[in-house]
């Protein structure tokens, strides 16, 4: 028998407080309701702190425990690094950027050493970190923290993007299956990436190719929107399905 919300998430809180990781098909089995509405519990879940998502899975959010992000950058690492390296040699002495929120971005960062006087726009704190040990300038989007994203968002980032003339707009994605274009599981970073995407004047999408499989629930763009959709190999019917004319494949 199915349950509303409230009651479900409930016991859904029950299961990982028992149990620490539940797959989502498990769930969706035990509390009789499709894998679709479990999905919304557990976006709603992870928005108020509770959980993370990651691969199929809710885990219980403990203090002190390894945040989504860090556990995303220790999957398809030899992918990451390679798209990493290949938008580099995008970026110019004097630029001014924006990186969204990525796993892959992450590995960026660390090759900004290597250019002169650039200033980096973005809401990610554990890009902070990482920028806080090279040279360039940092520029910190204010608006509400997000714990889970570990990143802000609101009406006052979108302000502050809004301000700005980026040269590279560097964004990411959680999935686009079934989609024409990025797809992300909140809405939180939806305003502030379409912002810097009327902003900027280049915009690449890097995302390594295990996305490209993946469902997600906000669709932000279209792949046409980008200059460059930079990814390791897809497969020719991937390729033919989304015509990503502007694809940029990079070997790994």
């Amino acid at each position: 028998m199915s349950r509303n919300n409230d009651t479900r998430r409930e016991e859904i809180r029950k299961i990982l407080l028992r149990q620490d990781s539940v797959k989502v098909t498990d769930l969706a089995e035990t509390l009789k309701v499709t894998p679709e509405t479990i999905r919304g519990d557990l976006t709603f879940l992870e928005e108020k702190g509770f959980l993370y998502r990651n691969r199929g899975t809710a885990s219980l959010r403990m203090n002190g425990a390894e945040s989504p992000m860090e556990l995303r950058m220790r999957e398809y690492t030899d992918a990451k690094k390679a798209i990493s390296e290949a938008a580099f040699e995008m970026i110019k002495d004097d630029m001014i950027l924006y990186f969204s929120a990525s796993s892959t971005l992450l590995y960026l960062c660390k090759l900004l050493t290597l250019r002169k006087n650039l200033t980096v726009v973005t809401n990610s704190i554990d890009m902070i970190s990482i920028l806080a040990g090279g040279r360039s300038k940092i520029i910190v989007l204010g608006g509400e923290y997000l714990r889970t994203g570990r990143r802000t968002y609101g009406d006052d980032a979108v302000r502050q993007v809004s301000s700005i003339c980026f040269d590279i707009g560097f964004l990411g994605m959680d999935g686009c299956l079934n989609c024409d274009g990025p797809a992300t599981v909140s809405t939180d970073e939806r305003a502030i990436d379409l912002t810097v995407m009327s902003r900027a004047s280049m915009n690449v999408l890097a995302s390594d190719r295990t996305k490209f499989a993946m469902a997600s629930h906000y669709q932000y763009a279209k792949f046409t929107d980008f200059d460059y959709v930079l990814t390791d190999t897809l497969d020719s019917e991937t390729k033919e399905k989304l015509n990503l004319k502007n694809l940029k494949e990079v070997s790994i």
